[in-house]
């Protein structure tokens, strides 16, 4: 029996309930089993697929209770230990810690490293943290993760912003590929722990001040720089650290510092580094607030006083596009807005919304806010859903759009051409939302624990161009953004997220009289070229643009086209229609050096 056929007799049935069951409860407590889950619920839902009834998955008396134990227990759960060498290099130690690609591109850190290192997750990270007398060590270590030296550990010196030194291990870290690898720098340190004011103030008696200039002292080392930290003299300061002397039995200020350490160490002993919570990476966040209170986000990249754009996000497609397509929007002169939308980060969800409507709103009002009308739009993935509401809805608002991926919503012709985890997970959202709900929340754990990179691997599995593009170091952190940014969303969220592929609405497109142009790559699964016949024929100004060598993540796998075709779009391109269609500059608009020619 194939995995989507399903019998309807009733031991069969039986039996596929007892894999659900044995599946489900094994994914829980082993990631493992992921696809032996997939496979047991994909046997399910493939009889309401062919009924072609709404959710009634949901309704089964046997499903009903299986969520609820699931339910249950991972209320009760913690979150599994890391796997991923990429996760553990910047979790599993109390100290700054982060891992850059080759070219220096931040893929992951934590917490303490966005403030010792000035990283964000995405962006490309400059070396002002690496004391200089160790650029040497650091690039011997970089050229070894591509490829082109055996020195893959190093001992470097760094100091912060205000000049506190300290030093770090760089060391490099296999990637999918086996070109080229990681770059971890994880400081080594100890992070002062609250414990340790415990034990001066119990076993030595020392003042609040007294622990505060301990602490002072171990972290910075310089009486000079605590006097000034503290606003005071650097007499009050010799003065507390001799009676801390004293009263630690400490025969100098080096024993002190040691005599901390160990007290730090023994305190940190098993204590994980706090995770980074996704933040813009552009760091030009502002937020807006609605009339009932509610608050919606945007960020923007490019030129200051650049010709204004508006990019929307999708789900593993982010507004992050890479240093290359951002130092292009720079020189073209153009000013891209990203909204971040309803339920990701800042911006506030209306869970019991129609969630197709509050996108298309979010999107309008932030424009009626910023006065940007008339304005060229960018879609991504998902993101273009809402602009081709917005562009029917309210023709002027947009010029010109640009947009990848699906048109057309799921099909059964769609779905035979995706990877197995997404064509169960696509009938999970349409079929057994609640339980597409309690699945992701399992996921959700695992991601969290195991980055993203863990459930992009099982969701383009047999994909092997995707595969291919996942390997990449280079591209992985802005994808990994994308999919952090979405996790920001919880889970509900991602389940409408993913319904949405299922209610796009064809009959938008005959109201779309702004031009548009639809780059599709060759590799894409989620849009064929019978799609794009279909919008052609609706759409009066409707181009399609094949794109070789390029996938679902196109903007990352082709930056550099994508940012022609952007900065055409910004500046006054005209495409004409075909897959070897050719964009132009309109000669009467602003010129752009990055207007293609025939």
């Amino acid at each position: 029996m194939s995995e989507d056929s399903v019998s309807s007799s009733k031991p069969e049935t039986a039996s596929i309930d007892l894999q659900v069951l044995e599946s489900s409860y094994r994914f829980v407590s082993d990631d493992s089993a992921f696809e032996d889950c997939l496979v047991a619920w994909s046997k399910k839902l493939a009889k309401a697929e062919t009924e072609n009834s709404i959710s009634p998955v949901d309704n089964d008396r046997f499903v009903k209770g299986h969520l609820l134990g699931l339910r249950g227990l991972l209320d009760k759960l913690g979150g599994p230990k890391q796997a991923n060498a990429i996760v553990e290099a910047v979790s599993e130690i109390d100290a700054p810690a982060m891992v850059v690609t080759p070219r220096g591109i931040v893929a992951t850190l934590n917490a303490e490293a966005y403030e010792r290192f000035g990283a964000i997750q995405g962006q490309g990270n400059r070396l002002e943290w690496l004391d200089p007398v160790s650029v040497p060590d650091f690039e011997s270590v970089r050229a070894s993760a591509q490829g082109q030296g055996n020195r893959h550990h190093a001992i470097v010196r760094t100091y912060d912003e205000n000049g506190v030194h300290g030093i770090a291990e760089v060391y490099t870290l296999p990637s999918n590929g086996e070109e080229n690898r990681f770059i971890a720098v994880r400081a080594l340190e100890t992070l002062w722990s609250t414990a340790v004011d415990d034990t001066l103030k119990n076993a030595f008696n020392l003042t609040l001040a007294e622990r505060e200039v301990a602490r002072a002292l171990y972290e910075m080392r310089d009486t000079t720089q605590i006097a000034a930290s503290r606003n005071t003299t650097l007499q009050t300061i010799r003065t507390q650290v001799r009676t801390i002397l004293g009263k630690t039995e400490t025969a100098s200020q080096v024993d002190l510092v040691r005599m901390l350490g160990l007290l730090n160490a023994r305190a940190s002993h098993g204590r994980r580094a706090e995770q980074v919570a996704w933040r813009d990476p552009w760091e030009n966040q502002h937020t807006l607030q609605y009339p009932d209170g509610k608050r919606l986000a945007y960020s923007w990249t490019g030129a200051e006083n650049g010709v204004p754009a508006l990019i929307v996000h999708g789900a593993t497609q982010g507004y992050l596009l890479g240093e290359q397509i951002e130092n292009r929007l720079k020189e073209a002169g153009v000013r891209l807005y990203a909204i971040i939308r309803p339920g990701f980060s800042e911006s506030d969800s209306y869970p019991h919304s129609d969630f197709q409507t509050l996108q298309s709103d979010a999107v309008s009002w932030l424009l009626d806010e910023l006065g940007l009308h008339g304005i060229p739009a960018i879609g991504l993935g998902n993101g273009s859903i809402p602009l081709f509401h917005l562009a029917a809805e309210r023709p002027g608002l947009f010029s010109r759009l640009l947009v990848t991926g699906l048109l057309q919503p799921y099909s059964g012709e769609t779905l035979a051409r995706l990877s197995p985890t997404q064509r169960t997970l696509a009938r999970f959202v349409r079929f057994a939302p609640k339980t597409a709900e309690t699945m992701a929340r399992v996921g959700d754990r695992y991601i969290q624990q195991k980055g993203a990179d863990w459930y992009l691997a099982r969701g383009w599995n047999g994909v092997p161009e995707v595969e291919e593009t996942l390997a990449n170091p280079e591209i992985m952190p802005l994808i990994r953004n994308a999919c952090e940014l979405t996790l920001t969303a919880g889970t509900w969220d991602f389940v409408r997220e993913m319904q949405s592929q299922w209610n796009i609405d064809p009959a938008v497109y005959a109201s779309v009289a702004c031009r548009v142009h639809h780059l599709r790559g060759e590799h894409d699964r989620s849009v064929t070229a019978t799609h794009v016949k279909k919008v052609a024929g609706q759409a009066p100004n409707f181009s399609s643009e094949l794109v070789q060598g390029a996938g679902y993540f196109l903007p990352y796998e082709k930056p550099g086209l994508f940012a022609d075709r952007l900065i055409q779009t910004v500046l006054g391109g005209r495409a004409a229609l075909g897959d070897n269609a050719f964009i132009h500059c309109d000669r009467a608009q602003r010129p752009s050096s990055a207007c293609a020619r025939e």
